[in-house]
């Protein structure tokens, strides 16, 4: 049986299909009007390479299972297209919302008129008159946080079953009710409140389109696989148990977590993730083979006290749009997506782009862009090149090519230098794994600018998001705040905690259809020590907590009892069939070096650089820049004084040579 997982991006939509043994990969053009559109035609194109043709019906009958990771939910935060939200708060927080200062999602995923502060024993009369309120101001949705309903949450149950009881679920007119403490289960009141909104602002679009999605597999083909979705959090999970919040920047997410299997595949212990598409670049770390997370920071520019992967990102890709702004070079935010696109794809791209300068020195292959699939045009990159910003600056449209190339790899030096930094990790010490659409294209200029020695560029580096989704188990997180030093107080809350938290883990696998009792549990207890940390304080168990576990607890903290116990949070998972990584052997193809091509690498004369097929490289072939590497998906320039090893697993190892 086949899996197949999806990762939908801002411009591209990239799949794997894998039988286990077999692998494709698959990109289409992401169609942000409605995102089932790319859904079903990764779904066509995995039919057509898997010889099905046309028939996804017969097509799907082979699938088991299919996991999809997007970027609706970030999406929908960042260009503030949201439901309209209604908060109650505690009486007096309306503008801060528990925090220092104007809340920043007041005005911004909230109006401020939308949010109602109640007294502390707010009588039934008044709860349902401030929600009439809102409702004739246009709020479908309401959220109720109020100030220290964690652990005990009975207020907010309270109001929420009184609003349940004018507006009852089985009436067209019926007001669905979030409450804090159900979205973040911590003392943080802000966070509460902050993640009951942004789950009430993003829900109704993820449901739309993950639905949608759903019907149209199981109404209109007939299929009765497993549908899963992409978690902040590394896992999947089906649509009945997945939270909207729980999805913000799923598909980068899967990259992270796809770069710590293959650092641990490979033994290497610090590893920066590169993640370059068609509108932003992100970067992530992974120290001793698990990705770093932090405590507390910002999730989409709201401030958050949670724990999530670390993901740092700049608005700069390859559709990134280039232009001259009061006499200076400026590239992004803006980005010309997969439509219209760059220049050079001739789809009626009005603008200078950072893929239209790539193409002007030399890199990418005119003629196989995409396997072939589009063919660019080098005269269109041209005329916008010079137009935009060669005659602006007064320079030719070679050093304007050159000018935009390094422009965009000093911003993404700046984003990989100061998540290092972040991290706490040295440079020399740290590969670089470059991957998505453009990551390979910018790596070894990125490494040498940042001090960094090896770079690691992969098979299925187009479609990592995709790759690190297929080798994910379902997964759900719980959390629960602590907030005590180690002693029997603290040993009491935190078995409590687990107990309940583990009762909720099999009562959400059972849900799903799965077996609890093959099911991985996992503890991690957070300790306040640092807002970012590697591979947190974890342990396996077995069966339901008891005194057996708070030894364990005890146990994996030695030496760190005298900090404070910030969060318990418990992992259950369950194996999926995986894509693994396994060794490749690309067979010998004397066509693998395709001849010639001046590539243009720094303000010198261009260079005469051998140019090579990826996809007809075999196993321990060796390159030397200059060079580069083309292939259907992937374009890897290797200058000067770097050289490449096809390694064992089918993937580019680039080295620095020795100075």
């Amino acid at each position: 049986m086949l899996t197949i997982d999806i990762d939908t991006g801002g411009t591209m939509t990239d799949a794997l299909v894998t039988d286990g043994a077999t692998r494709h990969c698959i990109k289409v053009d992401t169609t942000p009007h409605d995102f089932t559109v790319s859904f079903q035609e990764c779904l066509r194109e995995a039919a057509r390479v898997c010889g099905e043709g046309e028939d996804l019906n017969v097509f799907l009958r082979k699938v088991s299972l299919i996991r999809w990771s997007s970027t609706i939910t970030t999406n929908v935060l960042a260009q503030r297209r949201g439901a309209k939200v209604g908060l109650l708060v505690s009486k007096g927080q309306e503008e801060n919302l528990y925090g220092q200062g104007r809340s920043a999602i007041v005005d911004e995923l909230v109006d401020a008129d939308a949010v109602l502060g109640l007294p502390e024993s707010p009588e039934a009369k008044d709860i349902l008159l401030g929600v009439k309120s809102l409702l004739e101001s246009g709020v479908r949705r309401i959220c109720v946080a109020l100030e220290g309903a964690f652990p005990d949450n009975r207020k907010e149950v309270a109001i929420k079953r009184v609003i349940e009881s004018q507006y009852p679920d089985h009436i067209i007119g019926s007001v669905p009710v979030l409450l804090g403490s159900d979205m973040a289960q911590i003392a943080h009141d802000q966070t509460r409140a902050h993640y009951s909104v942004m789950n009430a602002y993003t829900h109704s679009h993820l449901a739309t389109s993950l639905f949608k999605a759903e019907d149209i597999l199981r109404d209109d083909h007939g299929w009765r696989g497993a549908l899963l979705i992409g978690q902040t959090s590394g896992g999947v999970a089906r649509i009945g148990k997945t939270k909207a919040v729980d999805t913000i920047e799923s598909g980068p997410v899967f990259g992270t977590f796809g770069g710590a299997f293959v650092a641990r595949e490979y033994g290497i212990k610090d590893v920066v993730c590169f993640d370059v598409g068609g509108t932003t670049t992100k970067c992530s770390v992974v120290r001793d083979g698990a990705p770093v997370f932090q405590r507390g920071g910002h999730l989409m520019e709201v401030p958050v006290q949670t724990s999530f992967a670390m993901l740092r990102s700049a608005a700069i890709g390859g559709g990134s749009v280039a232009r001259v702004k009061d006499g200076r070079l400026r590239i992004g935010p803006e980005s010309q997506g997969a439509a219209p696109g760059p220049a050079c794809y001739s789809l009626g791209g009005r603008e200078a782009t950072l893929t239209d300068a790539i193409l002007l020195l030399g890199y990418l292959d005119a003629e196989r862009f995409l396997g072939g699939r589009r063919k660019l045009s080098i005269d269109q990159a041209r005329k916008l090149v010079a137009s935009r910003v060669a005659k602006p600056l007064d320079v030719s449209v070679e050093q304007a090519a050159l000018m935009i190339r390094d422009e965009a790899v000093s911003v993404m030096a700046e984003l990989v230098t100061s998540t290092l930094k972040e991290a706490g990790m040295d440079a020399g010490e740290t590969a670089l794994f470059a991957f998505g659409g453009n990551g390979p294209m910018f790596a070894a200029l990125l490494a040498e600018k940042v001090g960094m020695q090896r770079v690691h560029a992969f098979e299925y580096g187009p479609v990592f998001g995709a790759f690190g989704s297929s080798v994910s188990d379902v997964a759900h997180v719980y959390e629960r705040g602590i907030g005590q030093h180690w002693g029997e107080a603290s040993k009491a809350m935190i078995l409590d905690a687990a107990q309940r938290l583990h009762m909720q883990a099999v009562r959400d696998l059972l849900g799903e259809g799965f077996d609890p009792d093959k099911a991985d549990f996992t503890a991690e207890l957070e300790v306040r020590e640092s807002a970012v940390q590697g591979a947190p304080i974890a342990f396996k168990f077995s069966g339901a907590p008891d005194a057996v576990f708070v030894q364990q607890a005890g146990e994996a903290l030695q030496g760190q009892q005298s900090q404070e116990i910030v969060l318990l949070r418990l992992s259950a998972s369950l194996q999926l069939g995986k894509a693994a990584l396994p060794a490749h052997n690309k067979p010998v193809q004397a066509a693998a070096k395709a001849g010639a091509r001046d590539l243009q690498f720094d303000a010198n004369p261009p260079l005469s650089a051998d140019t090579w097929v990826w996809e007809q490289l075999s196993v321990g072939e060796q390159l030397s820049g200059p060079a580069v590497i083309n292939g259907d998906t992937m374009t890897c320039p290797i200058p000067t004084g770097w050289n490449c090893e096809v390694d064992a697993c089918g993937n580019a190892a680039l080295r620095r040579s020795a100075q």
